[in-house]
């Protein structure tokens, strides 16, 4: 190319000075023809020996220039593309997620099963099985009778009257007697303001922060088990503010599945140095026939339900969901893997100097007993009144906890599963720069974890909606699910269901409206016979959960923004297609 382009300008200057040579004689002063003739001879002879030296050196010039802007041209297009490559590779680099380890070593389905069988106190018959549901559900109706007649009492009666009062706390006191699984689902409830009165969100939020415990005897004859009668070697405890005359040592906080003491470690462990503070649980005593047996109930009642024909019901996948609830509920009763997921919490965003969980010291854990770090901190719900801390506090803890929880579901596939507002301490971390407010999230025995295939058909379907593609999402529900009876007519009238839900919320999106989406959603999918997965109901309802805290921290707060990065590099790391091309 470049020997064309000297070329050319080589004949172009050649023409033209030999052109401009011949023309510089003719115009010449008139003189005697012989002179002339004489003087033409010699002049010819020193302009075409001038002409050809000048031709050649300026030719060479020329060469030479042309030469010069060629090889810079090619300098710059090289560094262009150096440049671009780097670019390009800073940016994959950035946005370039990888995918969680567990995904290649772990068989949810094989594990959950196994873990379940090793587990469960149910008896192996089928007459123990039916003795024990009989008992429990004996118990159960027994605790709720007296409600049949206060509930009335109280609703004829002023919201002040004592009748009101005892059914209120009675309600409280028979949903603590009635053990973890209806505890927790009371607890994730009281986050539903849309589905429940503010009465019954203020009374039974009290489920959040503090649960009924048991007595010292009982925890004193767990931690003999766990670690000898001289445990009172290894910790200095701490008593909490109420003390119980026949409690020795009182717990400064009881859940539904344990309850916690505070106390100092009298020697160096590998995480922790002597003197540190930090938190004891105890799981409480003989919980585990409880849950094993509400959740054997549980299960016959969905089967019943979804069996009843014309209805539909199947398709909401509610006998599902109580299976997976399940799945995820009884490992948090071997306190042991709530060790293992704090510690996958704490490697997920160790990075993020705002987000924390407390440290597992695994050498003084047992499947009753967890010692971790000790959390300083105030309850996020100090952050939910208004005028009580900063709005810029407030707003950042919304956006904060609300990123964490994106990341958890589209990133990490590991979401923390309680996640109530008694969960969540807010303090500030004076080691990172800036002291920045920091989320830590506590009890985190309960977790939803899906797999890979599960994990890449929920981001399909949740980017779909929030990108708001009710089409897209209606067709990719049907392809994902594991059981479908619907027609064409079925399908082509559920995908125009899901797109006229989302043009009728022109001003909403879907995380910032989940439940009303999820009720008609429900609804379509058991209208055109759709069975939903129970891994897009469960994450729904997580962003549900900490959608309706962020938006008591921040009600203006735009949920879109936080969202759709987070759907997008999810997608990147499936490899989804054109996603990663468009996105770069």
């Amino acid at each position: 190319m470049s020997q064309q382009l000297i070329a050319s300008a080589l004949t172009r200057v050649t023409t033209t000075t030999l052109q401009f040579g011949k023309s510089s004689i003719l115009p010449h002063p008139a003189v005697p023809l012989k002179s002339t003739m004489t003087v033409q001879k010699q002049c010819n002879r020193v302009i075409t020996l001038q002409s050809t030296h000048d031709t050649v050196k300026y030719s060479q010039r020329i060469y030479n220039n042309v030469s010069r802007l060629y090889a810079r041209r090619m300098i710059e297009l090289a560094s262009f593309s150096a440049a671009t490559m780097a670019s390009t590779t800073q940016m994959e680099s950035r946005f370039m997620i990888e995918k969680p380890k567990e995904w290649q070593t772990i068989d949810l389905v094989e594990q959950r099963k196994q873990f379940g069988e090793s587990i469960s106190s149910l008896g192996k018959t089928k007459l123990s099985r039916v003795w024990a549901a009989g008992s429990r559900i004996a118990n159960l109706a027994l605790l709720a009778s007296p409600l049949i007649i206060l509930t009335p009492v109280a609703f004829i009666t002023s919201s002040d009257s004592k009748p009101n009062k005892w059914a209120w706390n009675y309600a409280v006191w028979a949903i603590e007697q009635a053990g973890p699984t209806f505890i927790k689902l009371t607890q994730w409830a009281t986050t539903r303001n849309d589905l429940f009165s503010s009465d019954f969100i203020e009374h039974f939020s009290k489920l959040q922060d503090n649960t009924r415990g048991h007595s010292w005897k009982e925890t004193e004859k767990i931690l003999k088990d766990a670690f000898g009668e001289d445990y009172m070697d290894l910790f200095q405890f701490e008593s909490g503010s109420e003390m119980r005359q026949q409690d020795k040592i009182s717990p400064i906080g009881s859940g539904c599945i344990a309850q916690v003491y505070k106390a100092k470690l009298k020697s160096h462990t590998n995480l922790i140095s002597a003197g540190s503070d930090v938190a004891i649980k105890v799981t409480h005593p003989h919980i585990l026939h409880k849950v094993c047996v509400d959740f054997y109930i549980l299960n016959k009642i969905t089967e019943w339900i979804e069996s009843i024909p014309y209805v539909n019901l199947d398709y909401l996948s509610m006998k599902d969901s109580v299976e997976q609830f399940r799945d995820i509920m009884l490992p948090q009763l071997d306190l042991r893997v709530e060790a293992r997921n704090l510690n996958r919490f704490r490697r997920n965003f160790a990075d993020d100097p705002r987000v924390d969980f407390p440290q597992p010291i695994s050498e003084l854990t047992t499947d009753k007993v967890l010692v971790e770090s000790f959390i300083h901190g105030e309850p996020i719900l100090n952050y939910c009144e208004e005028g009580r801390k900063p709005k810029k506090d407030r707003e950042q803890l919304a956006e904060l906890g609300l990123e964490t929880v994106m990341k958890m579901i589209f990133l990490y596939d590991f979401v923390h599963g309680d996640l109530h507002p008694g969960n969540i301490l807010v303090n500030r971390n004076n080691k990172a720069r800036g002291s920045p407010l920091c989320l830590n999230m506590i009890d985190c025995g309960l977790v939803v974890e899906m797999g890979e295939r599960d994990h890449v058909n929920l981001v399909k379907v949740l980017g779909a909606f929030i990108k708001r593609d009710g089409n897209l999402a209606g067709h990719l529900m049907i392809d994902t699910a594991k059981k479908c009876n619907a027609n064409e007519m079925d399908v082509e009238l559920f995908c125009r269901g899901l797109e006229k839900i989302i043009l009728d919320d022109e001003e909403q999106n879907f995380l910032e409206s989940v439940g009303d989406y999820l009720a008609d959603i429900c609804y379509l999918a058991c209208k055109h016979k759709v069975k939903l997965e129970a891994s897009f109901i469960n994450a729904a309802l997580a962003c549900e959960i900490m959608e309706g805290i962020a938006s008591k921290l921040h009600p203006t707060m735009k949920v879109q923004n936080i969202a759709l990065p987070m759907v997008f590099k999810a997608e990147v790391m499936h490899g989804l297609a054109g996603m990663k091309r468009s996105f770069f």
